[in-house]
């Protein structure tokens, strides 16, 4: 077994039983949909978000200040905490790339997604914005962490062909979300 990631191929020793990845684009939904999971199945829900935060912590930065100074080692440091952390222990990540650090010691790869208009109305509710700047915070971070991946990594973000299920929760709401993961997963973890 290997992560996808030139950085992160070497021969580990997977001690969890069960890990799931949760990987999308800004708004899709990645916490709730991994929290959901995580409720389910009764295992671990951690964010590659969180790990970000502690990295921020351990250098007596916030978050804003660290995301102004981060480079391709703060996001390596971000992914082998990640990969560590999921190979210890039964668990849901979410992140935009756990998927491809992770690679074939995931268990479970899930794609999530939803159209743009849709994402701009569930961040701007979250962040207390207009949809309009929502949808411009998006699309820049989106862009940028594309062009980042790409740049470091050689992977194209856009590319769903490694995942077991893309989910496009445009016109799902939290429970029928809910229902279909659970109807997924039932089959899939028989």
């Amino acid at each position: 077994m290997e992560s996808y990631i030139e950085e992160f191929k070497q021969d580990r020793e997977k001690n969890s039983e069960l890990v799931i990845c949760v990987n999308g684009p800004s708004g899709a939904g990645k916490g709730t949909l991994a929290a959901q999971i995580a409720d389910m199945l009764d295992i671990d829900h951690f964010s590659a978000g969180d790990v970000f935060r502690g990295i921020a912590a351990d250098r007596g930065l916030d978050v804003v200040e660290l995301s102004e100074k981060a480079d391709k080692e703060v996001d390596l440091e971000v992914d082998r905490r990640t990969l560590e952390r999921a190979l210890n222990n039964d668990c849901v990540v979410d992140s935009r790339l756990s998927s491809w650090v992770l690679g074939d010691y995931a268990d479970v790869k899930i794609y999530i997604t939803a159209d743009i208009e849709e994402r701009a109305k569930r961040v701007a509710e979250r962040e207390d914005m207009s949809e309009e700047e929502a949808r411009e915070r998006i699309e820049k971070r989106d862009s940028d962490n594309r062009d980042r991946y790409m740049e470091y990594y050689g992977i194209d973000v856009e590319d769903r062909g490694i995942y077991d299920l893309v989910l496009d929760n445009t016109d799902l709401g939290v429970e029928e979300q809910r229902k279909v993961i659970e109807c997924y997963l039932d089959q899939r973890l028989e």
